[in-house]
């Protein structure tokens, strides 16, 4: 190689890491800082106070109980399937057969029933206040997310293009000036490799968080035990009671999970891992396996508002019985 190849090749390398050094904040990793890498431990979406089930636990008890004659004639096939589901059914029985023959009594059956059915609201309250609670927070830890991978993304764009542009000029300047092709022709291969790395770089950008949900009412919908343990029992009886011979709201909300693709494709091992990830105490999530989750638990809370207009119908009738009454 000649004298002026040798310096043109060593200008073009050297000009290339002068470059480097004064872009070099294009180019670093953005760490997570404690206040943006997820932050998931700031919410807790689990009850505030222990609640008393005894109350829950009696109406339970009473869900199988048949509605009499008059019970029937009184109300509608829908009024009657909340009323089974919301565990009221000896109640109603009471309300249709003292509504005639003792408005004292009736009345105070009819508080009573008022009772259990304001306790059934507060339960869905509850349970969809929770749902939502965890809906957010993972939705939350998820834009971080996507902040932080985007502002990598950018900068290693940044990077990208700058590199190839900047090493066009080099040589070209090298050229010019010392008349031999080496230093340029270095300049750009080492320029469209710098390039390169970052575009690819840029196109696999990942970040994760260790995201926990010790208390994972996903799992107990996916694992359905006998007895429900963040579930109410009248939550838990509309889950499993089908409405106009359609599938019950649990499969239809599996149906739901799988035909959106929450869970990856089937037999795939990345359904295996969302599997192991989303129905236990948690692990290691990136975005899209938070807006997956997010996405789960909306379509379950959906589901379980659908109660509010069952509940609707009956209290409707049961305002008109006392209407007729009066």
């Amino acid at each position: 190689m000649s004298y002026k190849g040798r310096i043109g090749l060593i200008g073009g390398w050297c000009a290339l890491f002068l470059i480097s050094g004064s872009i070099g904040g294009c180019t670093t990793v953005l760490a997570p800082t404690h206040q943006g890498a997820a932050n998931e431990s700031s919410q807790r979406c689990a009850p505030a106070m222990a609640k008393r089930a005894k109350t829950a636990l009696a109406a339970g008890s009473q869900a199988s109980v048949t509605p009499s004659i008059a019970t029937l004639s009184r109300f509608s096939a829908d009024a009657l399937e909340v009323a089974e589901v919301a565990g009221v059914v000896p109640l109603l029985n009471h309300v249709a057969e003292t509504s005639r023959q003792d408005p004292l009594a009736s009345m105070r059956f009819r508080q009573r029933l008022t009772e259990l059915l304001l306790l059934t609201l507060f339960e869905i309250t509850s349970t969809t206040a929770e749902l939502t609670c965890e809906r957010d927070r993972a939705d939350q830890v998820a834009d971080r997310i996507d902040e932080i991978d985007g502002a990598r993304v950018k900068r290693l764009t940044i990077a990208s293009i700058l590199f190839g542009g900047i090493a066009g000029i080099v040589s070209g300047g090298i050229g010019l000036a010392a008349g031999a092709s080496v230093g340029g022709e270095a300049a750009d291969v080492a320029g469209g490799v710098l390039a390169s790395w970052f575009g690819v770089s840029a196109l696999f950008t990942h970040s994760d968080v260790d995201f926990r949900h010790d208390r994972n009412v996903l799992q107990e919908i996916w694992d359905d035990p006998p007895e429900p343990r963040l579930f109410s029992p009248t939550i838990w009886r509309y889950l499993h009671r089908a409405h106009d011979g359609k599938k019950v709201p649990r499969e239809q909300v599996l149906d739901s999970w799988h035909q959106a693709g929450r869970l990856g494709e089937n037999g795939s091992p990345d359904e295996q891992e969302r599997r192991r990830l989303f129905f236990g105490t948690g692990g290691r999530y990136g975005a899209a396996e938070l807006h997956a989750r997010a996405s789960m638990l909306e379509t379950l809370e959906a589901s379980i508002r659908l109660l509010y207009e069952q509940l609707e119908v009956l209290m409707r009738e049961i305002a008109e019985e006392t209407a007729d009454i009066s």
